[in-house]
């Protein structure tokens, strides 16, 4: 677990149309809390994208730079932080983390889990990945789950999720 005092700045997206199924709060407080409890530490305040999109942008976004021919859940695109502090960019960005609702609402409709819930799921695990957590190795899933339950159980604890 990190402690860290430095603020997260989030600038929140979504495309035509689309509404977030949790509150700014809630995505936020999620983010705080995954970032606590990473291995991954700043001394200065980050900030981090988290863009709402539709289908369609989704399946185009996916299309475009994973070369798949479907929507997915949830895409992080690593920013260059450092190059961002150089620039004199503050706070400077993590990256993006983009999230197709009309994902999300199927699979949450699969789970039977709410469309919130799994939204804030998918936003953690979209900001792991910022901050170079993945999942190509049991061991390196398994960080990630660990991380994500905890933010879930914390979240669910505090009477936040729905």
């Amino acid at each position: 677990m990190t402690e860290n005092n430095n603020s997260i700045v989030l600038d929140i997206q979504a495309s035509d149309g689309q509404v977030f199924p949790s509150s700014s709060d809630l995505i936020n407080n999620a983010i705080i809390i995954a970032y606590e409890n990473s291995e991954i530490s700043h001394d200065y305040s980050i900030g981090v994208t988290v863009r709402l999109v539709g289908h369609d942008e989704g399946l185009s976004i996916n299309s475009k730079f994973n070369n798949k021919a479907n929507a997915t859940n949830v895409l992080a695109f690593i920013g260059d932080i450092e190059q961002e502090k150089e620039l004199g960019l503050s706070p400077p960005f993590l990256g993006d983390i983009v999230v197709c609702l009309a994902v999300v609402e199927k699979e949450a409709n699969a789970l039977d889990i709410s469309v919130s819930s799994h939204f804030i799921h998918m936003v953690v695990h979209g900001f792991l990945h910022l901050l170079g957590y993945d999942h190509f190795s049991d061991e390196e899933e398994n960080k990630m789950k660990l991380i994500e339950n905890k933010v879930l159980a914390v979240l669910d604890e505090r009477g936040e999720l729905n």
